[in-house]
């Protein structure tokens, strides 16, 4: 095989996996949340209130991508939309105290998911993925 066909193949392989995990997660995960707004409450948990903007950004989706993810986190009142006091225009959205407890019970059930994925793999091959994938990342910068 070629290098392209190579690439090709490992696009391919990536695809099936994130589907996979996808699956797993609608499975797995309670609430029907999607991954994208576990990841959101991440965020939001970890650095604070944020615009959506800044969230869109980060997660890789469009603001109409984004103002689906917060209208459904904001509906289940995971999160509330907030003025900023310093730019009245400027609408953060903030991770309630909702959000965080359902944040904390989701993480052990992500592990157990996460665990479950790559349990096929060695610790050798585990490290090496992640080698690899820190390389890709690193050159893209």
């Amino acid at each position: 095989m070629t290098l392209h066909d190579n690439i090709v193949e490992l696009f391919g392989l990536i695809r099936q996996h994130n589907r996979l995990w996808r699956n797993e997660w609608a499975k797995d995960i309670e609430n029907d949340l999607s991954i994208s707004q576990v990841q959101a409450l991440d965020i939001l948990l970890a650095e604070g209130s944020k615009p959506s903007s800044y969230l869109s950004n980060i997660l890789g989706v469009t603001s109409g991508g984004m103002t689906v993810i917060s209208d459904k986190l904001v509906k289940q009142k995971l999160v509330e939309r907030v003025s900023d006091p310093s730019d009245r225009r400027v609408v953060k959205l903030e991770i309630t105290e909702e959000g965080k407890r359902l944040l904390a019970s989701i993480q052990e059930k992500r592990v157990e998911l996460m665990e479950k994925m790559f349990s096929s793999l060695s610790d050798e091959e585990v490290q090496q993925l992640l080698s690899i994938y820190r390389k890709l990342l690193l050159s893209r910068e």
